[in-house]
């Protein structure tokens, strides 16, 4: 059956996923103006507990990874679905500052749970050899929401400004709960589960595992480039460089675009390589992309908005091959039918930038020649961590599950 086939008998989970991620792209980018807007909370406080309440979530991490052995991946996405649709309910009546950290903990902690189900979900559905071309199209699917839901936020602000706000906090609670409705009639194959003997996976037979630690090291490591379009140039652009205030836009249009349209050409160019190439070539690109994002305060004014624009470009291809990639290669690593404990380690390699990447780079841009040697030193310790995914050669026999699995992974063409 071909990969559209597949996805078609899918069309119901792959529907949870776009009206969840929707949800996202219409109130994500507008979270801390509520704070600041409706909520009348100064905004400096209001992202210090919204950081704080996030960064408390990795507590659960572990805890995560066990709930998925114990009750699947499907009874752990809709927990989440749950838990999100009333962690945002709560956000009208965060009245305090604990109360902002302690809703930003139960929606960021939902997150987590979530990001710990989700690829161990596609394993019960995709073959070792279609892991990269499920995780290309489920990029295609979240990133093509995510932006037209910002759009859609963007429109909202515009025409209603703080009772769009509200309308968006609404509608993506309301999208938490629809996927989980969705999600409710999705027949989940059976797992291939571990013989009696074996021992369970857990968290800290992943934290011992090297080549998987390597893996997730290095791409946490290069996910602080991802922020750079998004994040950074809207500010560098217009604060710094005195860039017209549409260039941000054309930016992370153009970031959107360049995924949406290219993930799974990239993908099915990129099939017949290993995925140690694939991920050694991403992390080449953003290094590329980096050096370019030096030299744009250099060029002629009328040159600098072109140019954040090419490295919007680079990074998203660097990206869009770089993260299918990386998911396909922790799920084959993880011990087959026992994957939560590996996955809820492995959603790290997105949420420690989307956390603490924000503050990082905003205080960054005070001195952004030293930002972008930070970022470049980030990349190059990728490059090293993904080297040491490979441990020193020993027989087969003796490697443990997951590194044999990565040998055999590693010598595919």
């Amino acid at each position: 059956m071909t990969g559209a086939g597949r996805f078609r008998r899918q069309r119901r989970l792959f529907l949870s996923v776009a009206i969840d991620t929707f949800g996202s792209g219409v109130f994500l980018p507008l979270s801390l103006l509520f704070f600041v807007t409706v909520q009348h909370f100064p905004a400096a406080a209001a992202g210090t507990a919204v950081t704080v309440g996030s960064i408390a979530s990795f507590a659960v991490v572990p805890l995560c990874g066990r709930l998925v052995q114990a009750a699947g991946p499907k009874s752990c996405l809709l927990v989440s679905n749950v838990l999100t649709a009333l962690g945002y309910g709560l956000f009208f009546a965060a009245g305090n500052l604990p109360a902002v950290a302690a809703v930003s903990f139960l929606v960021t902690a939902a997150d987590r749970l979530y990001g710990a189900a989700w690829p161990t979900l596609v394993a019960r559905f995709a073959k070792p050899a279609e892991l990269t071309e499920w995780f290309s199209a489920v990029t295609v699917l979240k990133t093509t929401s995510l932006g037209v839901g910002t759009l859609g936020a963007t429109a909202l602000m515009a025409l209603a400004g703080g009772d769009g706000l509200r309308v968006a906090l609404a509608l993506n609670s309301a999208s938490s709960l629809l996927a989980a409705v969705l999600l409710l009639g999705v027949a989940v194959p059976a797992a291939e589960r571990p013989s009696r003997r074996a021992a369970r996976s857990n968290t800290r037979a992943a934290l011992r595992d090297r080549p998987f630690m390597s893996l997730v090291a290095s791409q946490t490591l290069l996910s602080a480039a991802w922020l750079i379009p998004t994040v950074a140039f809207p500010v560098y652009l217009v604060a710094s460089l005195h860039q017209a205030a549409w260039w941000p836009t054309v930016v992370v249009a153009v970031r959107y675009a360049t995924a949406t349209t290219l993930q799974m050409r990239i993908s099915r160019r990129l099939s017949g390589w290993s995925r140690s190439r694939v991920l050694r070539l991403s992390i080449g690109a953003v290094a590329v992309a980096i050096a370019l994002t030096a030299t744009v305060s250099t060029a002629p004014h009328a040159l600098q908005g072109p140019l954040a624009v090419l490295v919007a470009a680079v990074l998203a291809l660097a990206e869009l091959a770089s993260k299918p990639t990386a998911a396909a290669a922790a799920v084959a690593m993880a011990p087959k039918g026992d994957e939560g404990p590996y996955m809820s380690l492995f959603q790290l390699t997105w949420t420690v930038s989307y956390a603490v990447g924000p503050a990082v780079i905003g205080l960054g841009l005070q001195n952004p020649p030293l930002l972008w040697t930070a970022l470049a030193l980030c990349v190059a310790a990728a490059a090293l961590a993904h080297r040491l995914r490979t441990p020193l050669r020993r027989p087969t026999a003796q490697l443990p599950h997951a590194a044999r699995d990565l040998r055999e992974e590693a010598e595919v063409p």
